[in-house]
């Protein structure tokens, strides 16, 4: 905020009415500094705890995946030894066999 002094010897240049000064003491330089270096430990905790998680989960997702794709493997050849004894039997029935009875 300026103002024009009344009882100044340079009338009508601005001067400052509120000095804006910020002194720090000693104490308070090393009270800021341990709630800064508090401040980023518990940023840094946050995202690490953060990526743990989110690398938990990924690696379950990871092992679903591969009982998955197991199971599909498994899958594809019983359907395959499947088509293969159909084909077997459709080939049999062509050339007149019979299926042997007890």
């Amino acid at each position: 905020m300026f103002i024009v002094g009344k009882r100044t010897r340079d009338l009508g240049q601005r001067k400052r009415s509120l000095e804006r000064r910020v002194v720090l003491g000693p104490n308070a330089v090393k009270i800021l500094a341990i709630v800064v270096f508090a401040a980023f430990s518990l940023f840094y905790l946050s995202q690490s705890s953060q990526s743990a998680a989110k690398n938990y989960i990924v690696s379950g997702l990871e092992d679903e995946s591969g009982k998955l794709t197991a199971e599909k493997e498994r899958l594809e050849v019983e359907a395959n030894r499947l088509k293969a004894l159909s084909i077997i039997q459709d080939k049999a029935e062509e050339q007149g066999m019979e299926s042997a009875s007890e």
